[in-house]
């Protein structure tokens, strides 16, 4: 009994412990920092993303800039925020997304990136890349390619395979600016017969940004002969100023051999092969820098909107911010906001804009809070591109939106917002020309952390787990317990036929004589003893041991001795009364005792 009590008070300790401790973690501040990639294979001629998130409860995030990597090209950056709202809790997130391109192919890491913030450093996890040779396009798909029969005839002994199947390479143009985009086209040229479908290998853009492919199917007559033409074309941005080679594509394709060198009876039932292997010019780009580096490189123009102009205080609403164009979308940055004082700029979230499969610009959306009634005024400020037709820099121009913030009839009944300009406001009105020195951020934080979904759970789970224990030791302590009643249950059997036997003699010796024997019998059994020389001092230590009370154990002793008195003496036997007497009271201590 001693030892579950005992255990029973240690894991009353170690829950406490795990509470305040749990406590502690909970109660810092959740800050946490993640680094993840799009993918961790990629090609010489490709790009991958890299995305570092930083999310916390905290109302302003640590900024973060990444490092020079030396394994890796940096072609664009663009950032997004988002918050959600559980509970009344607010968690913020930034996320930094990172455009890369692999210098040479072989197997590196994006190292771990760290940040120090409010005396607490974060880590990100590396990140292992495996960067492999030049990509390319297993296949062309190619439509029926199968010349019409009357001009098979004609071929047979008048082949040239220069004329009969070749193929091309061109740009839209062959000087850009850094991030202006270039169309790339590879066309395959067929008039006879292919066997199998081509293997193409795509060029290496070393030195380009590769955006969308695409490919086009269409039949075309040069010199009185029809072609079936095979298009496969690659939008590029050109990511370093100076001259840029595109580096051969190639073609293997397998067609029909109609040479002299075959009998033309056999050549009329057996289809003949022939494997050619087709190869491209180099294409020399010059590649011109954009003023101050600018990123965005274009036409481009912008719209912004809000959902509607009477605005409520305390009600967040979305400002809409459109920036579309004909340059590189990426590149389009999250123009800078400002506001009037009533009006105060939380997260923005971004995404690209479509119209098929063509990126058409970038939308900005961001939560705007009304503080307090009267006249806002948001104004998206100028951003600068360099203009491709002039050749000049250019500004988007400004935007100002004004909203009609109307005041919160209702608001009297809500406690103020810590940090707004309403409350402190009412707090500098009531104290007086003194605003006091107040800070009740400490109390905000307790009752949001109170407020924690996570909390609750944790607590939860202990309380549970508390419950389950003591049960669990409840239910041990029930079976010790049944198993002792189990054993006294069993000592009694043996000894009761010594009780039967002393409660039907008449002679007084023998009475004390079995109840003597049944006495040691039934200790000896309870106690795990034998009884053949079992005395009253072994059972009074082992008793003692077992908790028994000091005047339970007199009364054994007591008994025991009355018995041996009459055994081992000469004196007189005692009365059939004093020997009921004696019986009776030797059952009651033993019901009194419980081990």
């Amino acid at each position: 009994m001693v030892n579950i009590m005992n255990k029973i008070k240690f894991l009353k300790s170690f829950l406490i412990a795990i509470f305040f401790l749990l406590t502690t973690v909970l109660y810092a501040d959740n800050i946490q920092m993640n680094s993840s990639v799009n993918r961790t294979e990629v090609a010489l001629n490709e790009t991958l993303q890299l995305t570092i998130s930083i999310s916390g409860d905290s109302r302003k995030l640590p900024e973060f800039s990444l490092p020079t990597l030396s394994d890796f090209n940096i072609y664009g950056t663009s950032q997004s925020k988002s918050f959600s709202m559980v509970n009344g809790n607010v968690t913020n997130t930034v996320s930094y997304v990172y455009t890369l391109s692999p210098k040479k192919t072989g197997e590196y890491n994006i190292p771990s990136f760290s940040l120090t913030y409010d005396g607490q450093t974060y880590e990100t996890t590396p990140v292992k890349i495996t960067v492999t040779d030049a990509k390319t396009v297993s296949s062309v798909s190619v439509q029926n390619t199968q010349i019409p029969p009357q001009k098979q005839t004609s071929q047979v002994y008048n082949f040239d395979t220069s004329k009969a199947i070749f193929v091309q390479a061109k740009t839209n143009k062959k000087s850009a600016y850094i991030n202006e985009k270039i169309v790339y086209t590879f066309s395959f040229y067929t008039s006879v017969n292919i066997l199998s479908n081509p293997a193409y290998q795509g060029p290496n853009f070393s030195g380009f940004f590769t955006g969308n492919t695409t490919q086009n199917n269409y039949r075309t007559q040069l010199n009185g002969r029809e072609y079936i033409v095979n298009e496969v074309s690659t939008e590029l941005y050109p990511q370093q100023a100076g001259n840029i080679t595109i580096e051969p594509a190639k073609i293997m394709v397998s067609i029909e051999d109609f040479s002299k060198n075959y009998d033309d009876f056999f050549s009329s039932f057996f289809r003949r092969s022939k494997n050619i292997e087709l190869t491209t010019d180099k294409i020399n780009i010059k590649v011109s820098p954009v003023p101050e580096n600018i990123d965005m490189v274009g036409t481009f123009k912008m719209t912004a909107t809000v959902d509607k102009k009477d605005k409520k205080e305390n009600e967040p609403f979305d400002l809409k911010v459109i920036i579309s164009g004909t340059g590189n979308v990426k590149t389009i940055k999250e123009p800078e906001i400002s506001l009037s004082d009533n009006l105060k700029k939380y997260e923005t979230s971004e995404k690209i804009l479509k119209s098929g499969d063509k990126e058409t610009g970038k939308e900005f959306t961001t939560l705007i809070m009304p503080l307090s009634a009267g006249e806002g005024t948001i104004k998206i400020l100028p951003q600068k591109y360099f203009d491709l037709s002039t050749k000049t820099i250019k500004y988007i121009p400004e935007k100002n939106i004004k909203v009609n913030i109307i005041e919160d009839k209702d608001k009297q009944n809500q406690a103020p917002v810590i940090g707004s300009a309403t409350a402190q406001q009412n707090s500098y009105n009531h104290f007086g020309n003194q605003q006091p020195n107040i800070d009740f951020t400490f109390i905000f934080k307790i009752y949001n952390f109170l407020k924690k979904p996570i909390l609750w759970i944790i607590l939860g789970s202990l309380l549970i787990l508390y419950i389950l224990i003591r049960l669990v030791l409840k239910f041990v302590e029930y079976k010790n317990k049944d198993q002792q009643k189990l054993k006294n249950k069993k000592a009694y059997k043996k000894a009761k036929k010594y009780f039967q036997k002393a409660k039907k003699t008449k002679d007084a010796k023998e009475f004390y004589e079995f109840m003597y024997k049944g006495i040691l019998e039934y200790f000896a059994s309870v106690l795990g003893k034998s009884a053949d020389g079992l005395t009253a001092y072994q059972i009074r230590k082992d008793l003692e041991e077992r908790n028994v009370s000091a005047e339970l154990i007199k009364q054994i002793e007591d008994i025991i001795d009355e018995c041996s008195i009459i055994l081992y003496s000469q004196s007189s036997v005692s009365s059939s009364e004093n020997l009921t007497e004696f019986y009776n009271k030797t059952f009651d201590v033993m019901k009194k005792l419980d081990l």
